[in-house]
């Protein structure tokens, strides 16, 4: 069976509202086993049933997914989608079945189907902007190894979470006494508790038995969460009433460990309900900030990832949604936030993947923000359920899946020599300092503006006492950026990143503070417009003719000795792109060198070059042009940089 504590949390979702009128007792009958999530019977009894209406084919299909019986699932989904009668949720289920079945060309037209029904489902979107992603997801990076734990059974052994240096804590179904079947229905369910492992340097693990007698009650308790002292401890439990087994909600309870005792588990009650579910939280190292997922009200649809914060007394703060940019429409569960606060992985039904949860990884912003989340792809994915994922720096971790050969139901396992996710994930950021240009002093209060390429204002922050500003930036935009302080001379200055080699900009602004004349002379210095130079081809020396142009600008330099100046080259189209740009770099040095030396301080010129990517007419790769074409996007530019409007 397949059925464990994750489905608790989505059970809701699968329940769908029928009309018991005009029923057959055989078909309440198998309504009923398929509300208390008794999925084996209620199967058994659609099949039964002579005829079958779209929702028993809705149920029946449903049920083989919650048994693991994914043939008889995508055919019971073909055969819903034969009668015509189905909804648009049907199409999507369809197409995520056909995913765990490895039917991905086939999962992807139904997923085009499924756009053109509910274009709005961010989940349809993210795919439509990559039908074909799952090409690259399914090729396995070599340099990971992953193997299956030694303390797997034939039971549910899921969520390693570290407990020290030297110990894992995790979840399991292992104690036979307290199983007679591994079926959410009444006693036949499962009993999870916690069980602690010995870990070794080498990442393997030994010793399974269970943990404290004061965590480990009566029905459900797991997974956990540890800070990084190891005193203090969220774990998740499930409360369940044996008179409705339709109520089953999962909630946190967090216990302290005083050095010799860890005390009797308390309900979190600031986030838990009795109307929805919470649980599989994740706490940062200090223990002040957690991670949990929960499907209660107001989210984006299913199971979604939320925040909390630890108050002054102990207590946790409100639930704060994580947003669009991690959840959607599907279910979001089992966050992981590691021990540097740099990354946040979690398993997602919702975004493109390779079937079933999928492990994802998210950097979190300074900000607290999110980047676009990376699928981890093969190995660390598969067509299964992936989840319960928990990392080291040195590339090291575990992970839990119920894919193909392993020990039984969710076994965990190791990995190692993974790390080349941070590539992918590389956020950016501008950042720098506001100051008075001649005393160095701190311009604290400026105004500080992010405009994208179009002149579209994105972002802005007035700086703090310290003078600091940061905007975070994808790591391949262009960006104009604009300081403003009263008294002071406006300063701005374009920023490209794809041309930079860090993810961290710095752009530090000196504003020069004016009276009424500097002003006036200020606004007169940005009027003038500077002719550009040009290049015979594939040169980078100063022409004759252009040595008289860059006079005029050693002179206008010299008349306002507060101006700075921007120099940036350009190349034709012909020549590789790699050439391109170390030739227009090469064009900037030759100017930046003749101002230099003619008297001009260095400090004054910001060199930049751009290689081809900036023609001033139609003459790129593959376009036929005249010569005389080609010449004018042989050129430098120049672009006074510190004006007032």
């Amino acid at each position: 069976m397949r059925l464990k504590i994750k489905e608790i949390l989505i059970l809701s979702l699968l329940l769908s509202v029928i009309s018991l009128n005009a029923q057959s007792s055989k078909q309440k009958k198998a309504d009923k086993y398929y509300y208390e999530f008794a999925y084996d019977k209620a199967a058994s009894l659609y099949e039964s049933l002579p005829e079958k209406t779209p929702n028993i084919y809705r149920n029946l299909a449903k049920s083989y997914v919650m048994l693991g019986e994914l043939d008889k699932a995508e055919k019971t989904y073909q055969t819903l989608m034969n009668t015509g009668k189905y909804i648009p949720e049907d199409v999507y289920n369809y197409a995520k079945v056909l995913l765990m079945n490895k039917k991905y060309d086939m999962a992807a037209d139904w997923m085009q189907k499924y756009y053109k029904l509910n274009p709005e489902d961010s989940r349809a979107k993210r795919f439509m902007e990559d039908p074909d992603y799952y090409k690259e997801l399914v090729k396995p990076d070599s340099k990971i190894k992953l193997s299956n734990s030694d303390i797997n059974t034939a039971y549910q052994d899921f969520s390693a979470v570290y407990y020290g240096k030297d110990a894992v804590v995790f979840t399991s179904s292992r104690d036979k006494k307290l199983i007679s079947h591994r079926n959410w229905n009444g006693n036949r369910q499962p009993y999870l508790d916690l069980y602690i492992a010995d870990l070794d340097g080498n990442n393997k693990l030994s010793n399974p038995r269970k943990f404290i007698p004061t965590v480990n009650k009566k029905y459900h308790d797991g997974p956990a969460t540890f800070n990084e002292k190891g005193d203090y401890m969220v774990v998740t439990r499930n409360v369940y009433d044996q008179k409705n087994l339709e109520d089953n909600k999962l909630m946190l309870y967090d216990s302290n460990y005083d050095g010799t005792y860890w005390s009797d588990p308390k309900s979190i009650e600031t986030l838990n309900s009795l109307d929805y579910s919470t649980g599989q939280a994740s706490l940062s190292p200090d223990g002040q900030v957690m991670y949990f997922a929960s499907d209660r009200p107001g989210g984006f649809g299913g199971v979604d990832i939320y925040r909390s914060k630890r108050n002054g007394d102990g207590s946790w703060g409100p639930a704060e949604n994580l947003g669009p940019e991690v959840n959607t429409e599907g279910n979001e569960m089992f966050p992981f936030y590691d021990a540097k606060g740099n990354y946040l992985f979690y398993s997602s039904d919702g975004l493109p993947g390779l079937g079933g949860l999928d492990i994802f990884v998210t950097k979190v912003r300074r900000d607290g923000s999110f980047t676009e989340p990376l699928n981890m792809g093969a190995p660390i994915n598969s067509n299964a359920d992936d989840f319960g994922f928990v990392y080291k720096e040195d590339g090291t971790g575990f992970l839990s899946s119920n894919r193909v050969g392993g020990k039984g139901d969710d076994d965990i396992y190791s990995f190692s020599n993974l790390n080349t996710f941070k590539n992918k994930v590389q956020d950016c950021y501008i950042s720098g300092v506001v100051k008075d240009k001649e005393n160095g002093e701190i311009l604290s209060f400026s105004r500080v503006y992010l405009f994208d390429n179009n002149g579209k204002q994105i972002d802005y922050q007035e700086t703090k006492l310290d003078g600091k500003y940061e905007f975070p930036i994808d790591c391949d935009g262009k960006y104009k950026l604009v300081a403003l302080q009263d008294g002071y001379i406006k300063a701005m200055d374009d920023v490209d990143a794809s041309m930079v080699d860090t993810p961290n900009i710095v752009k530090d602004f000196a504003l020069l503070k004016v009276g009424y004349d500097e002003y006036k002379k200020a606004k007169d210095m940005c009027s003038i417009h500077i002719k550009p130079i040009y290049y015979d081809l594939d040169k980078f020396y100063i022409r004759y003719k252009d040595k008289v142009e860059l006079d005029k600008i050693v002179e206008l330099l010299n008349k306002y000795p507060d101006m700075v100046l921007e120099i940036g080259s350009h190349t034709d189209s012909r020549a590789t792109k790699q050439y391109n740009v170390q030739l227009s770099k090469n064009r900037t040095n030759s100017v930046v060198k003749y101002l230099i030396n003619h008297g001009i301080n260095k400090d004054r010129l910001v060199p930049k070059w751009f290689g081809e990517i900036y023609p001033v007419n139609g003459c790129v790769d593959g376009v036929k042009c005249s010569e005389a074409e080609h010449q004018l996007n042989r050129r430098t530019e120049f672009k006074i940089l510190n004006c007032v409007q």
